[in-house]
């Protein structure tokens, strides 16, 4: 994801991402052109993909959780946190649900684990 010119990305758009990079770039003037940045980004993964530095690679048996799947155990757990009175301050919500959107979305989740994730909140709100 690349933010407008004028005005970069909000904390909120960020916290969907699962990583996140800075350009580094003159502390006085700290702005880049957008295209600018993007041959920037483009020009540097190129050159990683062509030095076969990473050769890491998991089990084809795993299978990487999509977006819509992380997100559908993501949404159960906050509303089950809704429920629960979990966001008691108010004004620090929209802050609460942006750090835990990047904590899950970073997280290079499976399929699996997202499955278990979603039974742990399940879990949590059984009355005993």
């Amino acid at each position: 994801m690349f933010g407008s010119e004028a005005s970069g990305l909000t904390n909120n758009e960020v916290s969907y991402a699962d990583y996140t990079l800075q350009i580094p770039s003159n502390p006085k003037f700290r702005s880049l052109n957008l295209s600018h940045s993007l041959v920037i980004v483009a020009q540097t993964v190129s050159n990683l993909i062509s030095k076969e530095k990473f050769h890491f690679q998991k089990s084809k048996k795993i299978q990487k959780a999509t977006k819509k799947e992380i997100s559908v155990m993501l949404n159960f757990c906050l509303t089950n946190l809704e429920n629960k009175n979990f966001f008691k301050q108010k004004a620090k919500k929209p802050i609460m649900l942006e750090n835990l959107r990047s904590i899950f979305y970073k997280m290079e989740l499976s399929q699996k684990e997202t499955r278990i994730l979603s039974s742990v909140f399940a879990g949590l709100i059984k009355k005993p």
